[in-house]
């Protein structure tokens, strides 16, 4: 059944708020302990052999209190019903892998910078939720009715023409492309090869059929 909601509340769970909780007592110990930051942020240029751990850590932390506060703020609209709807460990695998994503994708093409932010681990989260409730509308910029899938659409068009070209500001943008494709590839189960042929030989035999009236 399409879901054609507007979505305006959230399903929260106690897993989603404990990330929450977590990734902002991050936030303390970073603004506490300057050395923190260096210790486990993403530095591009310097991540193997000695600080592959960063490829994950980097996404503990972040840059600012606005940039905690929307992470937080959108993983507490989606992360409980993409939990819900997988179970707890499918929604770890794409939360925790979608941050890995992010920092190995953040190592293309780069000339050396730093990364911090849950944002590869949101966009995965957000991610799942367009591909197992597409129809759904969320509001862009807190006033534009869009399906959540087209949203996804424009961050993952957003994010490769910042990629190539440069500009738009600040922003990890190679991350967030990382944590888009990370659940594509994980929820429409693109690993397991001969599920992937079963299903195109699928299709293949289900065209030779006539509909019949």
């Amino acid at each position: 059944m399409n879901q054609r909601q507007l979505s305006f509340g959230a399903v929260t769970t106690k897993t989603v708020w404990g990330i929450i909780i977590f990734n902002t007592l991050c936030f303390i110990l970073q603004l506490s302990f300057k050395e923190i930051t260096p210790l486990f942020a993403l530095y591009t240029k310097d991540v193997f052999p000695f600080r592959i751990y960063t490829i994950f850590t980097y996404s503990l932390l972040h840059g600012s209190f606005s940039h905690l506060f929307f992470n937080m703020l959108s993983l507490y609209f989606f992360g409980g019903a993409v939990q819900l709807y997988l179970g707890t460990k499918r929604f770890f695998i794409i939360y925790i892998f979608s941050a890995i994503f992010g920092g190995l994708f953040s190592l293309l093409f780069t000339s050396g910078y730093w990364v911090v932010g849950a944002s590869a681990s949101i966009m995965g989260v957000l991610t799942a939720y367009a591909i197992y409730f597409p129809h759904t509308k969320v509001l862009l910029f807190f006033v534009i009715p869009l399906p959540v899938r087209h949203l996804i659409y424009l961050f993952m068009a957003l994010s490769i023409y910042f990629s190539i070209f440069g500009g738009g500001g600040n922003i990890a943008h190679l991350a967030h492309l990382g944590g888009i494709l990370f659940p594509i590839f994980y929820c429409n189960k693109l690993w397991r090869i001969r599920y992937w042929f079963d299903e195109i030989k699928y299709k293949i035999k289900r065209r030779k059929f006539k509909v019949m009236k």
